[in-house]
């Protein structure tokens, strides 16, 4: 993670993408976006860039020289661990009855609302891993204090925002294929509803929340897990030969990237920024279909319920 240091804003970009498969990051992190991801299933990438504010909203000030933060989440980090696993299984909970972390309660014989985004929990989600993964920060203050001794503010925040981007980046590919190629469509993504008889009741679980839950109920143990083990940065041997293995490839690629000039990469980065931010806001095409299947779906679940 040295690279960084050069206050380059391809080197805080590409930095951003080796620290997302740090320990501290990508087991908080990538669980917390999947987790999100398969509850929204139609607004992917719209709800990555929520996340991706989340986790700016914590990194940017740290990277803008707020080092006392920082530190705040490096000397409390058990405690954060500890917290945020008990979250992540009150979320379990909560995706089973089809509910997030606004606790607005579902109608009763209603299949879950799974177009409505939740926007509330998506964004305290981005906000906890950006907690969890400012083990990685201080190498990100370290560049951008040396862009802002230049004189060039505006580039201490390019160079905050690359390393942000670039530690999302892969979320945000994944959501723009999900979204270029309609996989919402798709049965596996669709998923069903579950019929769970107990005695004379019957509870109703989409497959989708189902697989939510389980996600965020692993990752509520593995915290706990990390926690109490009294190493929350602990990885296992194979993710620490990849974490090397990307930083080498990192150093090399960087030689050849740093002959083009900042201001290229830096329009670049912010360029294809946009264009993702466009193609997640960009107005749709009529939604009729949608709303008859889901109100098909709401018919058979008042079908269920009169028998």
């Amino acid at each position: 993670m040295d690279i960084i240091f050069s206050a380059s804003i391809v080197a805080a970009f590409i930095a951003g993408m080796v620290a997302l498969f740090a320990p501290c990051c990508i087991t908080v992190l990538l669980p917390a976006y999947l987790a999100s991801a398969f509850r929204e299933k139609r607004h992917i990438l719209k709800m990555t860039f929520v996340f991706f504010a989340g986790i700016a909203v914590i990194l940017v000030p740290i990277g803008l020289g707020a080092a006392g933060l920082a530190q705040l989440f490096s000397d409390f980090h058990r405690e954060m661990y500890i917290v945020g696993g008990g979250i992540m299984i009150v979320l379990a909970v909560l995706s089973v009855a089809g509910k997030g972390l606004s606790m607005v309660p579902m109608p009763k014989r209603a299949m879950p609302d799974m177009t409505t985004a939740n926007t509330k929990s998506v964004f305290l989600l981005g906000m906890f891993s950006g907690a969890a993964t400012s083990c990685c920060a201080p190498v990100l203050a370290g560049a951008v204090t040396l862009a802002v001794i230049s004189g060039a503010f505006w580039k201490a925040m390019i160079v905050t925002f690359a390393y942000v981007f670039g530690m999302t980046l892969p979320l945000f590919l994944a959501a723009y294929l999900y979204d270029r190629f309609k996989l919402e469509n798709s049965r596996l993504i669709k998923g069903k509803l579950l019929e769970l008889k107990l005695g004379n009741k019957v509870l109703f679980i989409h497959s989708t929340n189902l697989v939510t839950s389980i996600i965020f109920l692993l990752m509520g143990v593995v915290l706990f897990i990390l926690a109490f083990s009294g190493n929350a940065f602990w990885a296992p041997s194979f993710q620490v030969k990849i974490g090397d293995a990307l930083n080498i490839w990192s150093q090399k690629i960087l030689g050849t990237l740093m002959n083009v000039p900042e201001i290229i990469w830096g329009a670049v980065i912010i360029g294809f920024f946009a264009y993702l931010f466009y193609a997640a806001f960009k107005r749709r095409p009529d939604k009729t279909t949608e709303s008859k299947n889901d109100d098909t779906d709401h018919k058979k679940i008042d079908n269920h319920s009169n028998e």
